[in-house]
């Protein structure tokens, strides 16, 4: 079985200036892999290497990198995992060439082409051996998530949260209708999900009346709990 360990839980919320978003990112492991999902946003490298640590890895542990989408908060540490092959969709790979929203993140991009090992993978491509490519579009073009032992599947920002989870509103999509087939599909095909800005959700038990919270550490120290 695939050993699946969430180094950050993703967050995300809105100011007056735009969305911040925390991604989750994810370590698999299994058949001698240590798979990252996602890299986070730049601001996470601390939180980041703590986590990784705690499992007595580093950076240089990791040996594969999926990159669910382009976007800036998904993609803000690929240069920490020198030693890892980098795969994502060409569909998402030849968005970057002519970008259609204001979240991508061409340095990475760029970064990736002209320093990292990477490959393209597909739906149906294995990893390990409970380990596939699941290709979930309509956020992005071309962005995938993985579907793990059977009944798990890591699906990014396919669904991002609870409140998308169980009502029919596609959030921040470039298709509308094609996010809600891929939706359903995640509904249809998993029993626990792992979004891309929220807790590990189980399919059929709504949550949706509990809080989201995150901590909030002020400049002069003092530490409070936020809930949404």
């Amino acid at each position: 079985m695939a050993e699946i360990n969430v180094l950050l839980e993703g967050k995300n919320f809105k100011t007056e200036f735009g969305i911040i978003g925390y991604c989750s990112v994810i370590l698999i492991r299994e058949d001698g892999k240590n798979i990252l999902f996602d890299t986070g946003i730049r601001g996470s490298i601390s939180q980041l290497k703590d986590s990784l640590n705690k499992l007595n890895l580093t950076c240089d542990d990791i040996t594969d990198v999926i990159i669910s989408h382009m976007h800036f908060d998904h993609v803000g540490n690929v240069s920490l995992f020198k030693n890892a092959t980098f795969h994502l969709s060409e569909e998402e790979w030849n968005s970057m060439k002519e970008p259609i929203d204001h979240y991508i993140c061409l340095e990475s991009y760029e970064y990736i082409k002209n320093n990292m090992k990477y490959d393209f993978v597909k739906e149906g491509d294995r990893l390990t051996t409970n380990t596939t490519i699941i290709e979930l579009p309509g956020h992005t073009k071309g962005l995938i998530g993985l579907k793990c032992n059977e009944d798990i599947i890591i699906c990014s920002d396919a669904i991002k949260n609870r409140f998308e989870m169980w009502c029919d509103i596609p959030l921040m999509t470039i298709d509308n209708d094609l996010s809600m087939k891929t939706k359903n599909r995640i509904i249809k095909e998993a029993k626990y999900i792992y979004p891309g800005h929220d807790k590990m959700l189980e399919v059929g038990k709504p949550i949706i009346d509990e809080p989201m919270e995150f901590k909030v550490l002020y400049v002069d120290g003092d530490i409070k709990t936020v809930k949404k």
